[in-house]
């Protein structure tokens, strides 16, 4: 080795090594490889695309991890890619690639797929990722949300960079728009709300219509940040949904129960362990409800607790009485309320109890909140938020924004509804109380709210 340096001096080794590295990065770029994309699919979900890694959500990975060559970043498209993958209105168009048909996609399995996404002069193009089905009612729509796993941690629209992200086909909503203004009220309260956009889909090249865009509600360092080794997401749901109650951490009443809903990647001696030391946290933070301010604000994170009530009484959503998707986290030793998910039933959208009418309160005797807003600091706090955000005019411009982006979504809202007639046709949830048209559908979600609004004021305005 020493004879060929003083040959060939120094130069041949800056050349080796440079062919050294070279080879290293394509092994674990797109196409090298470490990348034949042979997915594994389970009937427990994703296992992985063959060959990146597959960190749970409880691994802290290495800042140098191998996954960092992977990520994509956008740029502007090849002629042939231009050509290929054309923005179709002015929203982004993500195009979804894979073998087979789209009824062979699978609820809760995941099955292998490659994506572009194209916005404007740039985008991201043929990078791997992993599809499968997802939601309970939505899924038995014709227009069917989906569950996407990257191979690596991504920014997508000027989201944060993360791998797991969720499109949902607002099928059911005729307005599409039920989802997005209250994820825009959740973040103007000041909640930790997942971040969304709305897109025209293709699969296998054929158009699927507009989705809306959000990020997944995981633990992770750019979505809910806390330790999954102490620390979790909980899901709020009534009894019935479930015969399966082995993650269940408390019952309310003997109606509802307090699920664990991640980290769901753990050890399962540190499971059962935090399990016990949840159950004994969820007992003690219940009993301080009725002890006063002092006492419950040392369990709960107030604000959070006043700013999703609010969210949720306000649109009238039948799932957060506790039914289904009210979400909540245990961080630095409080529980938090959030993220808001899951409304493209309320609004006046679902003739259920008392959600349909525009007057009257559908959360308020729920769990927690049934006991919470008959303490006077509670409520006094409660009614001076509601106060602040009508002053600062916030719902003004929440119903102002059902008119602007329902212009600025003109044309993807067109071409929607000409590939899903069905969805306008259809009774819904609403049955003869139904719209039949886009337009009269936004004429009814408008009036449901104004109405909505002068009803709460009356209740909290300067209370």
């Amino acid at each position: 080795m020493i004879n060929i340096i003083r040959k060939y001096g120094v130069g041949l080794i800056i050349l080796l090594v440079t062919a050294y590295l070279i080879s290293f990065m394509l092994y674990f770029t797109p196409g090298g490889k470490n990348q034949n994309q042979d997915a594994v699919s389970t009937a427990d979900g994703i296992d992985g695309i063959d060959g990146i890694d597959k960190p749970g959500e409880n691994v802290k990975k290495n800042k140098n991890s191998r996954l960092d060559f992977l990520t994509p970043q956008a740029r502007k498209p090849t002629a042939e890619e231009a050509e290929k993958y054309p923005q179709m209105t002015n929203l982004p168009t993500l195009y979804i690639t894979f073998d087979g048909k789209l009824s062979d996609i699978q609820h809760g399995i995941y099955k292998n797929a490659r994506y572009t996404l194209v916005y404007g002069d740039a985008g991201i193009y043929d990078q791997p990722l992993m599809l499968k089905g997802r939601g309970n009612y939505q899924w038995g729509m014709p227009k069917k949300p989906y569950t996407l796993k990257l191979a690596a941690e991504t920014s997508l629209l000027g989201m944060k960079s993360a791998r797991s992200w969720y499109i949902l086909g607002e099928y059911i909503d005729k307005t599409l728009l039920r989802n997005y203004l209250t994820f825009k009220l959740s973040a103007e309260t000041g909640l930790y709300t997942l971040d969304s956009r709305f897109i025209d889909v293709y699969f296998n090249g054929k158009y699927n219509g507009n989705y809306f865009m959000t990020e997944s509600i995981q633990i992770h360092k750019n979505r809910i940040d806390i330790d999954p080794d102490s620390e979790a997401i909980f899901e709020i749901e009534a009894v019935y949904r479930h015969g399966d109650h082995s993650d269940c951490v408390e019952m309310i009443g003997g109606n509802h129960h307090i699920m664990l809903a991640k980290p769901t990647n753990i050890d399962d001696g540190l499971k059962s362990e935090n399990l016990e030391k949840f159950k004994d946290f969820f007992k003690k933070m219940q009993a301080s409800l009725s002890q006063g301010y002092a006492e419950y604000s040392m369990y709960i994170d107030v604000d959070s607790f006043i700013n999703w009530y609010l969210v949720n009484e306000f649109c009238k959503n039948y799932d957060s009485g506790f039914t289904s998707s009210c979400y909540c986290y245990i961080k630095n030793g409080k529980l938090y309320m959030g993220p808001c998910w899951d409304y493209h039933t309320c609004y006046g959208s679902q003739i259920v109890a008392t959600c349909l009418d525009p007057v009257g309160f559908h959360v308020k005797e729920s769990p927690w909140y049934g006991i919470l807003l008959k303490d006077d600091i509670f409520y006094r706090r409660l009614c001076n938020k509601w106060t602040k955000l009508r002053d600062d005019g916030i719902f003004d411009d929440f119903i102002d924004s059902i008119g602007k982006m329902t212009n600025y979504m003109s044309e993807s809202i067109a071409e929607n509804f000409a590939l899903w007639p069905g969805a306008l046709k259809d009774s819904g949830l609403r049955g003869n109380k139904s719209k039949y048209t886009f337009d009269d559908e936004i004429d009814y979600l408008i009036n449901w709210v104004e109405k909505r609004i002068e009803w709460l004021d009356a209740q909290w305005y300067n209370k």
